[in-house]
């Protein structure tokens, strides 16, 4: 998952007073116990997305992923989502 939700498992011991958290992606506050993980998954602050593909691989390619990650500066990971 990402380095907050390590944080926060590593400072709480695993122990909650309360399961409200506030998540980094929204900063929004929402019962850890309702999220729902479809691995991989992450969390994020914004997203590419991609709709309606020409093409028959609907994954970004490693070259591809590695072209936006120099673009934007930043390490990505892809999670492939189905709406």
């Amino acid at each position: 998952m990402g380095g907050w939700y390590e944080d926060l498992i590593e400072e709480t011991e695993g122990e909650f007073d309360s399961l409200i958290v506030t998540v980094p992606c929204c900063e929004t506050a929402v019962a850890l116990d309702t999220l729902k993980f479809d691995w991989p998954s992450g969390f994020a602050r914004f997203e590419i997305a991609v709709a309606n593909p020409a093409r028959a691989e609907y994954e970004f390619t490693p070259d591809e992923i590695g072209a936006v990650e120099a673009i934007l500066g930043h390490p990505l990971r892809q999670v492939v989502s189905h709406i």
